[in-house]
């Protein structure tokens, strides 16, 4: 039992090892090999890390990477931080920060005289709650943002983890709207894809776009429309897997039902006529 579970912990390291490995030589600012930082974002945090470095001589370095392919990302932290390129004395005061996008998950790792002030699990939850807000959403970097914007306060002395300010409670409450951006998706999602559905289906039948292609396409534009709305509201917080999967679900269903336009003009459709009656002249109405 004992070789199995000592087996399992040397995959484990050698797996870590592996993607460290793979990694490009790391920078002592931000290594962003998930792509989440736009170009001007990315030169405003490396000069504030610049800044922080020079004035409190405390490294705070970030490294993002797409995906884990299984890799422990606390054994990916540790590696990493390990191939920061800095002394041993810097890196005894470096706060590395790992996160992985596409599991949505991060990582810290300290230097011994800093790990203290970064208690665990504390420390990661709070930084969760600053990046997971907006790592799917158009803004991925404003998180991260705010995990760097946490640490310096820590670091500085500003703040404690696990003791709430002023700050701290200011935040609480604007983080308490990161639901929003469900919501918005929840109820517009499915009635644009309607809406949109309807139109194709107006011009399906004025140009006589067959009955199963036009369903299909139906099927397609609402299932475009809930991943743009979702997409669009993401800034104001993501949306779970399971009400993702709801949105789209709905979202298709109406998008074919919109795009059923053709019964509701023909008058097939529950029982409407096809052709209106005679129009009733004038003097039918004479005498009443």
């Amino acid at each position: 039992m004992t070789a199995v579970i000592l087996t399992l912990l040397l995959q484990f390291y050698l797996a870590g090892h592996a993607l460290a490995a793979d990694l490009p030589p790391l920078k002592t600012t931000i290594s962003d090999f998930a792509g989440m930082f736009p170009p001007a974002s990315l030169e405003d945090l490396e000069h504030r890390l610049h800044r922080f470095a020079t004035e409190t001589a405390t490294h705070v370095a970030i490294l993002t990477v797409k995906k884990l392919d299984g890799v422990k990302i606390d054994a990916l932290a540790q590696e990493a931080f390990n191939r920061l390129p800095l002394s041993d004395s810097e890196r005894q005061k470096t706060v590395l920060l790992v996160v992985a996008r596409a599991e949505r998950d991060l990582a810290i790792h300290a230097g011994a005289p800093l790990r203290h002030l970064l208690p665990q699990p504390m420390t990661n939850d709070k930084l969760r709650e600053q990046i997971i807000v907006y790592i799917n959403g158009l803004r991925s970097d404003l998180g991260i943002h705010g995990a760097v914007h946490y640490l310096f306060r820590v670091l500085r002395g500003d703040a404690r983890v696990g003791v709430q300010d002023a700050d701290g409670k200011l935040e609480e409450m604007s983080l308490r709207g990161r639901g929003a951006g469900a919501i918005f998706a929840l109820c517009l999602g499915p009635f644009l894809a309607f809406f949109v559905g309807g139109l194709w289906g107006v011009y399906a039948t004025q140009y006589g776009v067959q009955r199963w292609p036009r369903l299909a396409m139906g099927a397609i534009f609402g299932g475009g429309m809930a991943k743009a709305v979702v997409t669009a509201t993401g800034f104001l917080g993501s949306a779970s897997d399971s009400l993702w999967y709801f949105i789209m679900a709905a979202a298709i269903v109406l998008g074919v039902f919109g795009s059923c336009t053709e019964f509701w003009m023909s008058g097939d459709w529950r029982g409407i006529p096809r052709e209106k009656g005679p129009r009733r002249k004038p003097e039918d109405n004479m005498g009443m």
